[in-house]
């Protein structure tokens, strides 16, 4: 009876290990970054009150559209947006939020269209240099986020669909997809208000 209960422990004990490093290789699949990333909620001194407003909850979805309006630093060798988009991600998680309980697109329009480009056709188009959004943009697709890029965004870089990462949409105008997802029920935003807190 005491061995089954301490291996039952040991048990869940693994499991919380686990998850806690599934969480953390999620979070590091976006690399490296200046700005911390979110980690399991541990008790602390001071903790979040249960009821407060605006606390995630587990089993409700969370639905968000945001416009690419951040670049590539080239100081930080990462877009500071998709990696606080990561970090957004990382944080619903340690509230319970899984990719089942939440859906993310990003629209990459204007300037930003070209970090739709796979990596051969922005090196054509970039003296060689390597597309720099490309691996946080794939990392964030096996967390579940849509990325679209506007058709007449991608007409305007004279470039071909077959230019476009694979996973990346090819959609309607920017505006329009904000103000459908909206309709349906998406909460919009710019990437640059993640970093700005």
């Amino acid at each position: 009876m005491f061995r089954e209960a301490a291996d039952e422990k040991l048990n869940h004990r693994r499991r919380y290990t686990a998850l806690r490093c599934l969480l953390a290789v999620t979070a590091t699949s976006l690399g490296a970054s200046t700005h911390a990333m979110a980690t399991p909620r541990q008790e602390g001194v001071i903790r979040e009150a249960s009821d407060a407003p605006g606390r995630p909850t587990p089993g409700h979805v969370y639905k968000f559209v945001f416009d690419m309006n951040t670049s590539d630093d080239t100081a930080l060798g990462f877009n500071p947006g998709l990696r606080a988009l990561g970090n957004l991600i990382s944080e619903y998680a340690s509230y319970g939020i899984d990719a089942g309980h939440r859906s993310i697109v990003v629209v990459l329009n204007g300037v930003h269209a070209d970090m739709a480009l796979t990596d051969a056709s922005y090196r054509r188009s970039h003296a060689n240099k390597e597309n720099p959004a490309l691996r946080d943009m794939q990392a964030l697709e096996r967390l579940g986020v849509v990325f679209t890029v506007p058709a007449r965004d991608v007409a305007s870089l004279s470039i071909s669909a077959a230019d476009i990462q694979p996973g990346v949409k090819i959609g309607p105008r920017a505006s329009i997809v904000y103000l459908d997802l909206e309709s349906e029920g998406y909460v919009f935003s710019g990437l640059k208000s993640l970093i700005t807190e």
